[in-house]
């Protein structure tokens, strides 16, 4: 039991620092947030079963409290703002799940951001995205598109 939970919580942590530092991104907001819950819970009754040694009715208070008190602190800290695609640039001639997007990130009051990224759909809720100068692009394994991504969705 112990081992389950301790490769449970690596796979979870893993994937939720990996979203936070390289360009690995997690698409769904709710799996994101299902996998830092179970992130956080497992390192909660790891912690709370197997080194305080606590049991029954205490250990499953403790959990629930630590649990909603951590990933209440971690929600605020890692609360994220979409990319949201709005031009569909250009298509890989050679991947179909690879295409070159125009980005914007709405800021609220204080405007927007904006970038231009190369996206690699690699299964469904985990993208690779590099952002790339559109003046670098190869053409010859490219096809100009230029899609409207509200048309599309």
């Amino acid at each position: 039991m112990r081992l389950l939970t301790f490769i449970l919580w690596i796979i979870a942590t893993g994937l939720v620092l990996l979203d936070k530092t390289t360009p690995l991104e997690i698409t769904n907001i709710k799996f994101y947030y299902c996998l830092l819950l179970i992130s956080i819970t497992l390192l909660a009754s790891t912690i709370l079963r197997f080194w305080l040694k606590l049991k029954g009715e205490i250990l499953i208070m403790s959990i629930t409290i630590s649990t909603a008190l951590l990933f209440s602190i971690a929600y605020a800290f890692t609360w994220r703002l979409e990319w949201k695609t709005e031009t569909i640039l250009y298509k890989n001639l050679h991947l179909q799940n690879r295409s070159i997007e125009f980005q914007r990130k709405d800021l609220g009051a204080l405007g927007s951001i904006s970038r231009t990224i190369d996206r690699i759909i690699m299964i469904p809720y985990f993208e690779w995205n590099k952002e790339i100068s559109i003046n670098k692009i190869d053409t010859v394994s490219w096809e100009i598109v230029d899609i409207e991504a509200s048309k599309t969705c």
